[in-house]
């Protein structure tokens, strides 16, 4: 499978998205991103002041080297299903997890290195893309079409597909306790169609209109 293949739009952004959702009342936090890109997310944490060492791991390595400039205290190129780091055991505050789980063969393994890494009260937060999607359902029984696509919820370098529920599930057998879960569709703008669907169903089809969700969860 290869990364390198990706236009560079697909690793180059904040995930303000996920971060917004760590403890801010925390400062000089030590954080892990798995999955970290460019390192932008772990810069604009180090920048905020919200982290005092940040860490990032990707199986993709830039070859403008940009991943490797000063503000990030280290940078490991690797596929996380083959490495450990026993020397970060109880280590992080903060682990992210942005769109990762899905690309994993393996990936209630790398969630108990994860767990391992935690230090005592730190959280992690994860986003997954949510195939009960409507386009899913539309693209699949509609169409009769499963092609993957060079991004979204069909992107050819997912392994493993998850609703909510499952999401909830693979933290909880790994583990973890979820404290908090959020559909895309809070964020959405201009969406106020499926919000207003979604208050008069009392919820029901919020799944059906969330591309992702966002959870947080913390050590069980």
């Amino acid at each position: 499978m290869n990364y390198s293949d990706k236009a560079a739009s697909y690793y180059a952004n904040i995930r303000h998205d996920l971060v917004r959702l760590a403890d801010r009342k925390k400062n000089s936090l030590k954080v892990l991103e798995i999955g970290a890109a460019y390192g932008e997310t772990l810069y604009f944490l180090k920048q905020q002041g919200i982290a005092s060492e940040v860490v990032g791991i990707d199986i993709f390595e830039d070859t403008k080297n940009t991943q490797n400039y000063k503000p990030l205290d280290r940078f490991i190129f690797g596929n996380i299903e083959e490495l450990d780091f026993p020397e970060y055991n109880g280590y992080f505050d903060l682990i992210l997890l942005p769109d990762v789980l899905e690309h994993l063969i393996e990936p209630k393994k790398v969630l108990a290195k994860v767990n391992s890494f935690l230090a005592p009260g730190g959280e992690v937060l994860v986003s997954m893309p949510n195939i009960r999607h409507y386009s899913a359902f539309s693209k699949i029984y509609l169409k009769g079409d499963f092609g993957y696509e060079e991004s979204g919820l069909f992107d050819y370098t997912h392994m493993r597909f998850y609703c909510r529920k499952n999401m909830v599930t693979l933290l909880d057998k790994s583990g973890f306790q979820v404290v908090y879960q959020e559909s895309s569709i809070k964020n959405y703008k201009g969406r106020s169609v499926a919000k207003m669907i979604n208050i008069i169903t009392l919820g029901i089809f919020e799944e059906f209109f969330s591309v992702q969700y966002f959870l947080k969860a913390k050590k069980a």
